[in-house]
This record gives structure tokens, C-alpha cells and sequence, in this order.
């Protein structure tokens, strides 16, 4: 388990599902004005961690209380007869 807690503007929690989507922004207002940010960055870490057999969630006590992203991802053995959760 790989676990990424910060202290930013946290999200709310009736958006925590949907930040995952292709350009979606929690808050559009938060967006640079050079137009940096197209929303695919958690989708792509997503599809990573997914196509590797694993999960990534997130997780928010909403606004002002930063955000938690959890990552976990299955043990193999090397000689790729079994696999288990950790």
C-alpha cells in the first residue's frame, strides 16, 4: 500500500468519484492561467495502477482538509504461480 496524504484545498466529498474521469476539475476556478491542468493526470495514474492488477482511491474530509490517495497493488511471487493482497 502506497499512501499520498497533502494538505491542499481537499476535495468535496460529492466530487471524490468523479475526479478519476477524463478532464474533470473538482473546482474549475483553481485552473492556471498559462492553462497547465487538462484533468488527466489522475486519470492516467489510474489506468496504470489498474492495469497492473491494482486500485487507487481517494479520499477527503472535503474542503480544507487535503486530500488522501491510496494506492495498493498485488504481491507476485516471481515465478508468477500465485498472487496475493497486500
Amino acid at each position: 500500500m502506497l499512501r499520498v496524504d497533502d494538505d491542499g484545498t481537499g476535495v468535496p466529498t460529492g466530487k471524490l468519484e468523479k475526479i478519476f474521469e477524463r478532464f474533470y476539475w473538482a473546482d474549475p476556478s483553481r485552473a492556471d492561467a498559462s492553462g497547465s491542468g487538462s484533468g488527466l493526470g489522475l486519470t492516467i495514474a489510474c489506468a496504470i495502477v489498474r492495469a497492473h492488477g491494482g486500485t487507487l482511491t481517494a479520499a477527503s474530509d472535503g474542503p480544507g482538509h487535503g486530500a488522501t490517495f491510496s494506492v495498493s497493488l498485488p504481491e507476485f511471487d516471481f515465478d508468477g504461480s500465485s498472487a496475493s493482497w497486500h
